[in-house]
């Protein structure tokens, strides 16, 4: 099954609100499954480099050149100052992160974006040609 959510799409063959039709003759892969998982979610990502290389290993995001910027986030005293006494005391502080853009649907696939404006394209695209089947 293709896990880009844009070749997903071109392979799916949707039957009526209720049935539809994945279909890759050339590998030999065909199901059927109920039309609503067709329908896409926009998710909005922020990773730190250690979140960024577990997603990008999982596949659930796609190899791309993401934005990065500094937000803060909670983080245990600890990590700065390496005292005992620290260790439950949270603090703010600056994290760079990779901003990412993951339009999905509920059987896996997706496409990941580095502007939210592409993914809203996409997302929108992707929800009215399902939704024409309601």
């Amino acid at each position: 099954m293709e896990q880009d959510l844009l070749k997903f799409m071109e392979k799916v063959e949707i039957i009526n609100k209720d049935i539809s039709r994945y279909v890759d003759k050339e590998k030999g892969v065909m199901f059927s499954f109920n039309t609503i998982h067709l329908m896409p979610s926009l998710d909005y990502l922020e990773l730190d480099k250690a979140k960024y290389d577990t997603a990008k290993f999982e596949k659930k995001i796609d190899d791309l050149e993401y934005n990065i910027i500094n937000v803060d986030r909670p983080m245990s005293k600890y990590l700065r100052t390496k005292k005992e006494e620290d260790k439950f005391i949270l603090e703010n502080q600056k994290v760079a992160v990779r901003q990412v853009w993951n339009v999905i649907n509920s059987l896996g696939a997706h496409k990941s974006f580095t502007t939210k404006d592409e993914a809203i394209k996409v997302y929108e695209e992707i929800y009215g040609k399902v939704k024409e089947q309601f």
